[in-house]
């Protein structure tokens, strides 16, 4: 295995053993690119399509859909920015900002509780082993953030159009 390909592996085994795993390397040789390792993430992303800040409301709605959020209520984002891990393959554009109804009505579950699990917080290792080929990591002094490299949805949808005719030409 290249040593591209143990990149976010070392916190992933270490979870899923709850720590009993021993993970060693060494060094080899330099070898030429081979090309991708496996099929990628088998998960796809949620993927923001609003700008602004989260709403617990929202983001409690799509905690039924994925299996981890990036993002807590309150945090700042923007079209393209990826929020989360879907639970089915493919990347599903969400509204992480939208608020909840206000109404004249009076009823029984207004003071609900909302319960949202905390947010995963990936390392920029983590996050070069979980990013696909068309996502870019973001680093600020505050923040570490994944992001599609097309923040235009439309765009990304004809992208990814031309790209699987390419694809389907190339197999004929």
């Amino acid at each position: 295995v290249p040593s591209r390909g143990l990149l976010g592996f070392g916190p992933e085994i270490a979870t899923l053993t709850r720590g009993t795993a021993v993970m060693h390397h060494m060094f080899l040789e330099d070898r030429d690119y081979a090309g991708t390792i496996g099929l990628g993430s088998l998960k796809g992303k949620l993927v923001s399509n609003d700008q602004g800040k989260t709403t617990l409301y929202a983001l409690e709605a799509l905690s039924a859909r994925c299996t981890h959020l990036f993002v807590a209520p309150g945090e700042m984002v923007y079209p393209g920015m990826v929020i989360g891990e879907n639970n089915k393959s493919g990347d599903l554009e969400v509204n992480p900002v939208r608020a909840k109804a206000l109404t004249n009505m009076r009823t029984q579950n207004k003071e609900e509780k909302l319960y949202l699990p905390p947010p995963k917080r990936l390392t920029v290792e983590e996050l070069i082993g979980y990013m696909a080929d068309d996502e870019v990591i973001e680093i600020t002094p505050k923040s570490v953030r994944l992001r599609k490299e097309e923040l235009d949805s439309g765009k990304r949808e004809r992208a990814a159009r031309s790209k699987k005719k390419q694809m389907k030409a190339l197999q004929e």
